[in-house]
């Protein structure tokens, strides 16, 4: 007979540790539950995107701009044809609150970030749009090129500089796209 529960004789503590190196390995897992409304201070309680803008607004670095919602990113990616950095979290995984105040302010992170579109995407309220991507983990970020092309993807604790040089790559065919068109112009001036 297979024991599906631990052994009694380990002490709690070692499941305890068990779980946590788990977990920091894996990141958080998807839960398909309702989204709770986060509480701070007492009785007051913030939305997700209103603690999102509390942390840029206190922060004293600078920090990424964020769209909010994958539909509407993919919108702005067809209208201005830049690379789009999504950034998959859950306000119950450590793992992604970490990742907001870790990589996700690294300056150059950040001085990336002004030459994309930058997604966030909440999964407890966007948990069908986690389905159909296949994010089975918080954080997920990934990186799409101007074409739309998926060209990166972590999931759990992502580090700066794999971030940057994915969002580098990204960004690579549209400086290539920016400078073709200029030197196009040029011509045409030229030519008349």
């Amino acid at each position: 007979m297979t024991r599906l529960l631990p052994s009694t004789s380990m002490p709690p503590i070692t499941h305890l540790l068990l779980a946590g190196c788990l977990a920091a390995i894996c990141g958080c897992d998807i839960r398909d539950e309702a989204a709770k409304p986060i509480q701070r201070h007492g009785s007051a309680s913030l939305a997700p995107e209103k603690l999102w803008a509390a942390t840029r607004a206190s922060s004293s670095r600078a920090s990424i701009e964020y769209v909010e919602g994958y539909e509407a990113g993919c919108q702005r990616l067809r209208l201005e044809r830049k690379p789009m950095l999504v950034v998959f979290r859950a306000g119950w995984c450590r793992f992604s609150s970490e990742m907001m105040q870790g990589p996700l302010l690294d300056p150059e992170i950040v001085e990336l970030s002004r030459q994309c579109i930058c997604v966030m995407v909440d999964a407890d309220r966007n948990a069908d749009t986690c389905r159909t991507l296949g994010i089975r983990g918080f954080p997920t970020v990934l990186v799409i090129d101007s074409t739309g092309e998926e060209t990166f993807r972590t999931t759990g604790r992502p580090s700066a500089q794999g971030m940057a040089a994915a969002m580098q790559k990204a960004l690579e065919p549209a400086r290539m796209a920016e400078t073709d068109e200029a030197t196009s112009r040029t011509q045409n001036f030229w030519v008349r």
